[in-house]
């Protein structure tokens, strides 16, 4: 099950992501944590240190093994040349999943404390003004198109700020909980009311966690404004002020309240089912904006050829099943 976590910059977002992720390895559930955002904060969060991060192959700009990889034999990629974010698998692409080795897996991950780390990375000093951050953000929609996850298995993204995971890219849709960090603040509901709006004729279900909270004037204020995508409020955190200063305590002595939320927000994901056709059919919508708005006319050819009609998720899987028994 796949885990999203979004909102306006600054609202917390990482903070939610590494203790979530942390939560899920206290339960020794598999967990797979991607930062998503081109402001790499989530690693530090984790407790990796610097050195590692800065060690660390990443997705989105070191992309030769991971392209050639979800590539695979799928005759409908010519070439790498023509991969966007929006790109469907298809018969002989190349899949990534929880229990099966994968060179990918050996180059890009870094592990620590029963979590797996991916990062789609961002501008360094040779890149910046000259290339466009869905270079690296779409890296992400790539990896998740090309990714078997089932339930009990848990992928966590630290998306991009702001209302781009709903619009341009649609990377939210490969989701299956979308979690937006609202403050209470004029600027940070905006972020949800624009969300919304992009996310309902996709079918994304949007939920709302209200954070840094100082009153009930604070919660009053969310909560008119988000109505039944309330979730829950994460409470003021002398944990995470200690965490924030690098002070790794275990997780099971978060506040009783804040632990509650995160076991809220694994139980509602654990009540969703997913449906790979519907799925499917969410990323081929996305792809088909994507190939009339502008990537059709960038590439010269029609990237709907892309879209492969005979292929099925359920077959994949159905086959990932008989080699793991096999």
């Amino acid at each position: 099950m796949r885990i999203a976590f979004c909102g306006k910059g600054g609202s917390g977002k990482s903070t939610l992501s590494s203790l979530t992720a942390r939560y899920l390895a206290h339960l020794n559930k598999p967990v797979l944590v991607v930062d998503g955002d081109i402001n790499q904060h989530l690693g530090h969060a984790l407790g990796f240190s610097e050195e590692e991060l800065a060690q660390q192959p990443k997705l989105g700009m070191d992309t030769d093994l991971f392209y050639n990889t979800i590539k695979g034999d799928n005759v409908r990629l010519p070439s790498l040349d023509y991969l966007t974010e929006s790109t469907p698998a298809a018969r002989g692409s190349g899949f990534l999943s929880f229990n099966q080795p994968s060179p990918v897996f050996d180059y890009y991950e870094r592990y620590k404390n029963g979590i797996r780390l991916l990062a789609v990375g961002g501008h360094d000093d040779e890149k910046v003004g000259a290339t466009c951050y869905h270079t690296f953000t779409g890296a992400f929609g790539i990896f998740l198109n090309h990714f078997i996850d089932g339930q009990g298995e848990y992928v966590i993204g630290d998306m991009c700020a702001g209302a781009d995971p709903f619009a341009s890219s649609g990377l939210a849709s490969r989701f299956d909980a979308v979690f937006l960090v609202v403050e209470p603040t004029l600027k940070s509901t905006g972020v949800y009311t624009q969300c919304k709006q992009y996310a309902e004729p996709f079918g994304i279900k949007i939920f709302v966690i209200g954070n840094k909270i100082e009153n009930q004037g604070d919660k009053d204020f969310i909560a008119n404004i988000v109505g039944n995508d309330l979730v829950g409020f994460f409470e003021k955190s002398d944990y995470v002020r200690n965490l924030e200063k690098g002070m790794f305590d275990p997780i099971d002595q978060l506040e009783a309240p804040n632990k509650a939320l995160l076991e809220k927000v694994i139980a509602l994901t654990d009540s969703l089912q997913r449906d790979w056709k519907h799925y499917q059919d969410v990323g081929v919508k996305f792809h088909k904006q994507a190939a009339e708005g502008w990537a059709n006319a960038m590439f010269g050819l029609d990237i709907m050829d892309q879209v492969d009609p005979e292929f099925s998720y359920n077959d994949v899987i159905a086959q990932m099943r008989t080699q793991e028994a096999a």
